[in-house]
């Protein structure tokens, strides 16, 4: 069995997702899985990484903006889908992120082909393009979006939930299917080195690219309505298409302050942060998403560094009694202060805390142990059996 990783990158600082696309691609060869990264790139740079086999493929001119060059750069994408596929036999496997919906990709999936392609989803679509507004995206998901369901040899979710919605829209309910959490290369980040917490300040760290789902709009307005007398302090490492809107909620509601922006931060920058801050910050706005269920990359390295969090929504991957987890309401309210700085106390009494998270984590969550199911599934597909 043979896996190209199928995967667009557009350069710049290795985010979340190219990281979680190296350590999966890391830990299947290190099962004995033969393993390409094939990397469509987009912008001025290739993908860089000695640790992994990586092919890269430069689209020269494709990261313009405008729909006419949009539109240029998704025909160019898929002509190299297209060779790649048929370059490939009976034994090899496309594992890639669901690709953007056009007619050029249906008629390329009802093809026939030798190799079998399998999809990742990480959310409901159509929800997501309603969030960002992206009307368009969702009339082309309409179209043809059900076609890469059905044209497609399985399918794996990151949550239960996200997989029975596309099962649900693939047309066959006995379909090849398999949800596995996203997890985490625990051995990438240090333990931390929690501080004290006297209760005079509590410093909340969020790390994320940062979008109207991370729900943080709820915590500032949370926090310029306490009155208590612990100072709180939130810490927002990472960039993202909210960061301006917070930084003028911050400002409107006089708690500027209090609300710390980083940017992108990485390495020792990024553990000096972890070990300063007393309580993570998870989503608190997938709910407006639409989802109820979410296995968010930054609570896994969460929980990998040693660092409770809070959350207002289900992840699977977790106990609904993960003592080191505060659930929140999932809806529009303003955060409960209060109910954070209690969370807080009760977690700091313990100073092993952290030792436990990271052993959960590496027991759990880590990419080996998720690793070892995909390949299993794979294996599967490939040999014909019934499940992915």
């Amino acid at each position: 069995m043979n896996i190209y990783y199928y995967y667009r990158f557009s350069g710049g600082n290795k985010t979340g997702v190219d990281k979680k696309v190296i350590s999966q691609i890391k830990n299947l060869s290190d099962l004995g899985v033969n393993c390409t990264l094939f990397c469509i790139c987009l912008g001025n740079e290739e993908f860089q990484y000695p640790e992994i086999n990586v092919k890269n493929v430069r689209l020269k001119g494709t990261n313009k903006k405008g729909i006419s060059n949009k539109i240029n750069r998704e025909k160019l994408v898929n002509i190299e889908f297209e060779n790649l596929i048929q370059s490939l036999n009976h034994d090899d496997i496309i594992y890639m992120r669901s690709p953007y919906p056009s007619p050029q990709i249906s008629r390329i999936l009802k093809n026939k082909r030798r190799c079998k392609i399998v999809i990742e989803y990480q959310t409901i679509e159509p929800l997501e393009y309603k969030t960002k507004k992206k009307y368009w995206y969702l009339l082309i998901d309409y179209l043809f979006g059900n076609d890469i369901r059905k044209y497609t040899d399985g399918i794996v979710g990151v949550t239960e939930e996200i997989t029975q919605y596309q099962l649900s829209r693939s047309g066959n309910p006995s379909k090849p299917h398999i949800t596995i959490g996203n997890g985490f290369d625990i051995n990438s980040v240090p333990i931390r080195n929690p501080p004290e917490f006297s209760g005079d300040e509590l410093h909340l760290l969020c790390v994320a690219n940062v979008s109207p789902w991370h729900g943080l709009d709820r915590l500032i307005r949370g926090m310029a309505e306490y009155k208590g007398p612990t100072k709180v302090v939130l810490h927002i490492a990472g960039d993202g298409s909210e960061v301006p809107v917070l930084k003028n909620l911050a400002k409107n509601l006089n708690i500027s302050d209090q609300v710390i922006f980083h940017s992108f931060l990485s390495g020792k920058d990024l553990d000096i942060l972890f070990d300063k801050c007393h309580i993570a910050v998870g989503s608190l706005g997938i709910q407006r998403k639409g989802l109820k269920q979410t296995s968010e990359l930054k609570a896994r390295e969460y929980c990998a560094r040693g660092m409770p969090f809070v959350i207002a929504c289900d992840d699977p991957d977790f106990p609904k009694d993960f003592p080191y987890i505060l659930h929140l309401p999932p809806n529009e309210s303003l955060i409960d202060i209060k109910q954070v700085i209690a969370f807080t106390e009760r977690i700091f009494v313990n100073p092993e805390n952290s030792r436990k998270m990271c052993e959960y984590a590496i027991e759990h969550l880590d990419w080996s142990v998720k690793m070892k199911k995909l390949k299993g599934s794979l294996e599967d597909l490939v040999y014909d059996n019934d499940n992915v």
